[in-house]
This record gives structure tokens, C-alpha cells and sequence, in this order.
């Protein structure tokens, strides 16, 4: 990995263990163990550095398995979909940086979009979702694609950060099999 790669690594790693706050240049380079101010060289501000993990999520980021053929029944949809979510958990990193710089990014609106509404992530995951749904034969798989991000969203907040941690995690594949057949009738 490249120096700036990895200093866009160690500032997602950073915002997943505790926030936005968290990231700092000095932090950066004390864990990378880089002479101090190296950092800098690569992103002058920490709004640069945010930017940086912005694009690191997206570079990471997938609905399901990119080569995987686009599945023919439910369960083949909920078997990739739940493969893809289980590997997006055991990573977790991304998904923690992620949903902590949305929050911290709520009164800085072009950050907020590259997060949300203008994210590269949110338009592969979209188109993503919308294969997926036309295959299963789904009407209006452009407006259900956004329902099942939001239902992916909704599962990785309870197992990364919410109930999931500590307690009874929500069954994943019981979700998706119990909406992908609600909207396939």
C-alpha cells in the first residue's frame, strides 16, 4: 500500500474506534509511526482527512460479491446478500467510519452528501440493488433498491454498533428472506 493509502487507512481506522473527533494528523502519524507532520503532506486539513476515508469506504464497499451472477430465486438472493453482509461485519472498520462521519458531518452539507445522497458507495450498492431485484423479477426495483439499502443499512447498525454487539444480534437472513418475498408477490 502506498504511504497515502495508508494514511487513509489508519484515519478510517481511527474514526471507527472513536469518531470524528478522534482523527487528527498527529494520531495518524503516532500510529503509523511516521515523524510528525508527515501527515500533513498528504492532506493539509482534517477535512482533508475526512475526504480521504470518504473515499477509502467507497473504495471498499459492495452490496454483494461483484463476480457474482446475479441470483435467480430468493435464495440465492439472501445467500449472497447475507455472505456479502457478514464479510461488510467481519470487516466492520468501513461500516463503523462510515456511519460515525455521517453523524459528525450533519452541519457540513458536502461531506454529508459524499456520505449519503452523493456517494459513490450509495450509487454501486444502489445499481447493485437494482440487478438484484430486476432479476427477481421485482416491480419497481429502482424505488425497492433504495428500500433495501436501507434495510442493509438498518442490519449493520445492529451489528456493529447497536443490540447486536452485546446482545441478540437480528437475523439477517430471516429479514431478507421475509421482505424479498413480501415484495416479490
Amino acid at each position: 500500500m502506498s504511504r497515502r493509502g495508508d494514511i487513509a487507512q489508519a484515519a478510517m481506522e481511527l474514526v471507527a474506534e472513536g469518531g470524528g473527533h478522534a482523527l487528527t494528523h498527529r494520531r495518524i502519524d503516532r500510529r503509523l509511526d511516521l515523524p510528525e507532520g508527515t501527515t500533513s503532506n498528504h492532506a493539509r486539513t482534517r477535512r482533508d482527512l475526512m475526504l480521504m476515508v470518504v473515499q477509502k469506504v467507497a473504495d471498499i464497499a459492495y452490496l454483494r460479491a461483484p463476480d457474482a451472477p446475479l441470483p435467480r430465486t430468493i435464495a440465492e438472493a439472501v445467500a449472497q446478500l447475507t455472505a456479502a453482509f457478514e464479510d461488510v461485519v467481519a470487516r466492520g472498520v468501513d461500516t463503523r467510519a462510515r456511519m460515525a462521519l455521517t453523524i459528525d458531518c450533519l452541519h457540513d452539507p458536502e461531506l454529508h452528501a459524499l456520505l449519503t445522497t452523493d456517494s459513490p458507495v450509495r450509487a454501486t450498492v444502489l445499481e447493485q440493488a437494482r440487478r438484484l431485484l430486476d432479476g427477481l423479477g421485482v416491480p419497481d426495483s429502482r424505488e425497492r433498491a433504495v428500500d433495501l439499502v436501507g434495510i442493509m443499512n438498518g442490519l449493520f447498525y445492529d451489528r456493529l454498533v447497536g443490540n447486536g454487539v452485546h446482545g441478540t444480534p437480528v437475523d439477517a437472513g430471516a429479514v431478507l428472506t421475509a421482505w424479498l418475498t413480501g415484495v416479490s408477490t
